[in-house]
This record gives C-alpha cells, sequence and structure tokens, in this order.
C-alpha cells in the first residue's frame, strides 16, 4: 500500500510539475522527461528479454518463459514425460532456445519503432494506466506483426534444426503416428500440418515469452519507483 502510495505521488508530481510550466522551454523539458522515461523502461525491458534469447541456459530454465508455453506443447512435453522420455522434452526446449535466438534480429527493429513512436499522449497515459500499461501499449502496437515476421524463422530453424522429425521418431515410428497423436493433443484430427502447428505454438511463446519479461521489468520499475522520480524530475535519493 505504501508503494502504491509513493507511486501515486510521483504521479500526482511529474503531471503537475508539466501543467504548471509556463514557458515553452519549461513544457518541452518536462514532456521530454516523461516521454523519455517510458520509454526506457520498456526499452529496459525489451533488453532483457532478448538478452534471454541470446542466453540458452538462461532462456531454458526462466519462468517467464516457460509460463508462455502454449497449451498444446506443454500436452505434448506431459505425453513425451509419461512415456519417460524427458530428454526429448528438454533438447526440445534446446533447440527452442536456438530458434529465440534467431529471431532477435527480426523481432528488435520491430519494437524498437514501436518505443520510438510513442507520442507524449501515450507516455501519460501508460504512467497513470497502472500495472502493465506500458507493456499492453507495445503487445498492441507490435503483436500481430512480431508473429507475423517472426514466424517464417520459427518455420525455417525447426526445419533445419529437425524438431518435427525428433517428435515424430519419439512418438511414433512414421508421421502418420505423429500425426494422430499431435492431432490429439491439439485437438485438431489429423488433416492440419503438424509442422505449421507446431510453428505456430513455438512462435506463440517466443512472443508471449517477450511480453513476458518486459512486463515483469515494467512492474518492478513501478514497485520501486524512485528510479522513475530521478529520471522525470533530476533527482536523487540518497
Amino acid at each position: 500500500m505504501k508503494k502504491t502510495l509513493q507511486f501515486f505521488i510521483i504521479n500526482l508530481l511529474i503531471l503537475s510539475s508539466f501543467s504548471a510550466c509556463t514557458s515553452m522551454q519549461q513544457t518541452s523539458s518536462n514532456s521530454n522527461a516523461i516521454l523519455s522515461t517510458v520509454q526506457g523502461v520498456l526499452n529496459n525491458g525489451t533488453s532483457e528479454a532478448f538478452n534471454l534469447f541470446e542466453d540458452s541456459n538462461a532462456f531454458m530454465t526462466n519462468a517467464l518463459i516457460e509460463a508462455a508455453l502454449p497449451k498444446e506443447l506443454k500436452d505434448i512435453n506431459t505425453k513425451l514425460e509419461s512415456l519417460g522420455l524427458s530428454h526429448i522434452v528438454n533438447k526440445e526446449k534446446q533447440y527452442i532456445s536456438q530458434i529465440a535466438n534467431a529471431s532477435i534480429t527480426t523481432a528488435s527493429p520491430i519494437v524498437k519503432k514501436a518505443i520510438n513512436q510513442m507520442t507524449l499522449s501515450d507516455a501519460i497515459n501508460i504512467v497513470s494506466g497502472g500495472n502493465g500499461a506500458a507493456t499492453n501499449y507495445l503487445k498492441t502496437k507490435t503483436e500481430t506483426q512480431l508473429s507475423a515476421a517472426i514466424m517464417p524463422v520459427v518455420r525455417a530453424q525447426t526445419e533445419k534444426l529437425g524438431i518435427n522429425a525428433l517428435l515424430s521418431n519419439a512418438l511414433g515410428s512414421n508421421s502418420g503416428t505423429f500425426s494422430s497423436v499431435l492431432g490429439a493433443l491439439m485437438g485438431t484430427g489429423t488433416t492440419q500440418n503438424t509442422s505449421e502447428l507446431l510453428n505456430d505454438a513455438i512462435t506463440q511463446q517466443l512472443v508471449e515469452g517477450l511480453f513476458n519479461v518486459v512486463e515483469d521489468v515494467e512492474n518492478d520499475t513501478r514497485a520501486n519507483p524512485s528510479t522513475i522520480l530521478n529520471s522525470v524530475l533530476g533527482t536523487t535519493t540518497k
């Protein structure tokens, strides 16, 4: 409650200082401070996410990345583990971490552009919007584009790494058996392309994992608002 009140007071100070400015120079200075601070929070969050994407071990063990695992992949992994094939699950996660690394070059410019295009109005709404508001802004601006842009990378990498073959060999001796198992797990029957189902699930994990990390950084910043106060008002907390 104390931190929430503190953050509310900081918001009020920021907005009050902005509205109280009487000169164009002061207004511009405060506007830039608010905007750059909110952009900085998102830049920090996306940097942390991409650092995770670069580090295979960190990616494979991160709870926020694991939380982004779609139900389809969870069901596949549960099935594999029930068959005593946990090593296949670990190999699958290792492959997905490699795909995450390969996706950085494609994903990074998309989120950077959305952050750079943020307006002062966006920033003020984010400051007063509560936990997750900055992440929701980024998600609204980029989620569809990220998924579309990352999908070809995922498709190329799953084929290169042989994830479909890995799971096929583990769950059945032929693709028909694998399709049946995967189709049953995903509730799609056997008519859809299993490779594309896997590609969709992996793409979803990467995109949702990115936003999970960004939101975690944002909410941590809101819970420790002295850093925002220092940045916006130019003060130093001892």
